[in-house]
């Protein structure tokens, strides 16, 4: 009787044990997205999903979940803070966020910043309601325009570009509003604004939105400062949105636009991240498949366009094992 207690015993505290080695292996990752409008919220969805959906085939126990947030700026700032390991940012901001420039130059350099991979192509878009009659940027002068929520990189992108005008949202635009991406569209049809600006990929909810429920289009923004700012920021380059591409659009609209990239801290746990990437480049034509922003992403293209700081060693090391580089 003394033998089998002792036996049960054993075999109870050798459970306990395993119990807790498994409860200790399980990791949580957060990844820091956008407004629910855009598309870097779904964009961290699709990324979680094919992550939470690779436990078994890439025998690990990391959690993911995904989380709106005020934007780029902000998400860059929570990765310097340390309150957040993953998050989406333009490259833009992804580049002044290392350098402690323009936004953060309060914050100073980030010299934690690392690089996952980039995503779809963040467009320039400019949405009017048609009875403004604007067909261009310049048209929007004097004009009802939201620019982005507070803190957004939609927002910091907006005063970046009028700068290059030597103007500002308050001298430019009759009224700048700071709307959230959920509310803007309604907004627009709504009749409080007369348009939005935003960065986001091509077909986003919040653009889709205002296009089906009321008069909207999107506007050309492409003169001699766009072009200026194309060639001295290698970042931004020439987005073309073909035609058809919104309901009522005819002919293509020709814009500007900048890559979307996944970073993290450098103190992310660098198994989660391998195994982050890994799910996403191992079913790369699966994760294209989840939205129509993805269609001209690939891989060789993910692993370099939009990067200005060095690869989280996580994200380095599945890159040389499949030979994206060397």
């Amino acid at each position: 009787m003394k033998n089998l207690f002792k036996l049960t015993v054993a075999a109870g505290a050798l459970a306990a044990i395993a119990t807790g080695a498994i409860a200790a292996e399980r990791k949580f990752v957060n990844i820091g997205t956008a407004g629910i409008g855009g598309g870097y919220y779904p964009t961290g969805g699709f990324i979680c999903n094919i992550l939470n959906k690779s436990r078994k085939t890439q025998d690990h126990n990391i959690r993911c979940t995904v989380e709106s947030t005020g934007g780029s700026v902000a998400n860059l700032r929570s990765i310097q803070s340390g309150e957040m390991d993953v998050a989406i940012a333009q490259a833009d901001w992804q580049y002044h966020s290392s350098k402690g420039s323009s936004k953060f130059e309060k914050d100073g350099a980030n010299d934690k910043l690392r690089f996952l991979f980039s995503l779809h192509l963040d467009t320039a878009h400019l949405v009017a309601r048609k009875d403004s009659e604007a067909k261009d940027f310049s048209d929007l002068k004097g004009k009802v325009v939201n620019i982005g929520n507070a803190g957004s990189g939609t927002e910091a992108t907006m005063n970046f570009a009028l700068g290059r005008y030597e103007t500002n949202a308050d001298e430019y635009y009759g009224q700048a509003t700071r709307l959230t991406s959920r509310e803007q569209a309604q907004a627009l049809c709504d009749g409080k604004i007369d348009a939005f600006f935003y960065t986001t990929g091509i077909t986003a909810s919040s653009i889709t939105e205002a296009t089906n429920t009321c008069d909207a289009e999107v506007l050309n923004w492409n003169d001699e400062v766009t072009a200026k700012m194309i060639e001295e920021f290698p970042y931004y380059g020439v987005s073309i949105v073909p035609d058809g591409t919104y309901r009522g659009q005819e002919g293509e609209r020709t814009t500007w636009g900048l890559p979307a990239t996944l970073v993290a801290s450098a103190d992310a746990d660098e198994e989660v991240i391998y195994n982050m990437v890994k799910a996403v480049f191992d079913n790369f034509e699966d994760f294209k498949k989840q939205s129509t922003l993805y269609i001209g992403v690939t891989r060789e293209g993910a692993v370099k366009n939009g990067r200005s700081v060095s690869f989280h060693p996580g994200a380095e090391r599945y890159f040389r094992e499949v030979g994206l580089i060397k």
